[in-house]
């Protein structure tokens, strides 16, 4: 009951810090990437993708999340790779020419509507809030610090599901939208 009790208040926490996340992802889609810098994102991307991409994806989340789980660092760590995510969308939008302040409403809708998105915030927010636990309890409660040890491993296997579910709903996304475009231009190259 104890530890169900604790996770929950996390969770009040974890919602929060990911309320704080997607702005920090928004202010970045104001200032986007330069396009050299953002070509070698998309390659990287382009590689993450394949047969295996929910795999992928979660991989490559569930690695960005442990490192947010770091006392102390883990918060600067996530707020980086956030607002860098949120430059990359920006520059994507340039690319598409989209104005970046077209660009914020239709990131919201991409990634709360399909849910996706609201997964992995909300695990992030987790790892975040995890990581804030433990720097405290290192620095003030040091007593807590064995029991809260137990308390991790709960805690990432909370962050795994929420991350998985994700991907599966993330790739499932791409994959349509990449077979859409496709039949589009195919149907577009036939007249």
């Amino acid at each position: 009951m104890k530890t169900v009790r604790i996770l929950g208040r996390r969770l009040r926490l974890a919602i929060l810090i990911s309320i704080v996340l997607i702005g920090l992802m928004l202010t970045g889609l104001l200032i986007p990437l330069g396009a050299e810098e953002g070509e070698k994102i998309r390659e990287e991307l382009e590689r993450l993708g394949g047969e295996g991409l929910e795999q992928g994806i979660f991989l490559n989340n569930f690695m960005i999340a442990l490192m947010a789980l770091i006392p102390f660092l883990g918060p600067a760590i996530m707020g980086y790779v956030i607002f860098h995510t949120g430059r990359f969308l920006g520059w994507m939008g340039l690319e598409l020419g989209m104005s970046p302040y077209h660009l914020i409403p239709f990131t919201l809708r991409a990634i709360i509507l399909p849910g996706y998105g609201i997964l992995e915030f909300l695990g992030y927010g987790v790892a975040v809030s995890e990581s804030l636990t433990l720097s405290y309890y290192i620095l003030r409660a040091r007593t807590l610090l064995k029991s809260e040890l137990k308390i991790l491993l709960i805690i990432i296997g909370v962050i795994a599901l929420l991350l998985f579910l994700g991907a599966v709903i993330e790739a499932a996304l791409i994959k349509a939208l990449e077979s859409e475009f496709s039949e589009a231009l195919q149907a577009s190259q036939s007249i």
